[in-house]
């Protein structure tokens, strides 16, 4: 069994089945899955001792690297969160009443919001970024650059070939889709996706 992991004794269990399956296929998808799942764990326990889940952090990840105002629309913050506007809503709330994000109307359409992080909040993601930074090179970094690479630009090519439904690019139909969804392919900042 050695060199083998989960997946492979799960593809193990199927072998001895008369169904038509593509197994090969199976094992890219059950190893992205479960590897999701695994740094969205990591995530959690890494930003549990900052005080932060993970849907409170892609909100701080978000606005500070938007720029040197730390300041968004929500549905520009929502392109990269890609969650429903009343999940962004409930996020905000959180962290506005910890005094880490602000709201105002927007100056120049004033039927507009704002969201910016307070000098707190931009501490908080700062080290909060550098503390998910650090615990997802400790996983990462254990395959070569080299590997590291080309193991990025295969997952990017795959990321780009299916919208945010899941479905391969073109094959789901308009109103499959969520109304707020960013362009396809656009990353989100969680979970396995976590990252500033």
């Amino acid at each position: 069994m050695d060199g083998q992991d989960v997946v492979d004794r799960m593809l193990g269990e199927w072998s001895w089945s008369d169904y038509d399956l593509d197994l090969d296929q199976m094992a890219v998808s059950k190893r992205i899955s479960l590897l999701a799942r695994r740094l969205e764990r990591l995530a959690a326990d890494t930003l549990a001792p900052l005080g932060l889940d993970p849907g409170e952090f892609e909100v701080l990840a978000v606005l500070l690297r938007s720029g040197q105002a730390h300041e968004l629309s929500p549905s520009a913050l929502n392109r990269w969160l890609m969650i429903s506007g009343g999940g962004l809503t409930k996020r905000l709330a959180r962290l506005e009443e910890r005094g880490l994000v602000t709201r105002r109307l927007a100056p120049d359409d004033r039927r507009s919001l704002l969201v910016a992080l307070t000098g707190a909040g931009a501490g908080l993601a700062e080290a909060a970024v550098r503390a998910h930074s650090a615990a997802t090179a400790a996983l990462v970094d254990r395959i070569g650059t080299e590997d590291r690479d080309r193991l990025s630009g295969l997952l990017r090519d795959l990321l780009r070939s299916v919208d945010d439904t899941g479905h391969p690019t073109g094959t789901a139909s308009r109103g499959e889709r969520p109304a707020d969804s960013p362009e396809q392919g656009t990353p989100s900042t969680t979970g396995a996706q976590v990252s500033g």
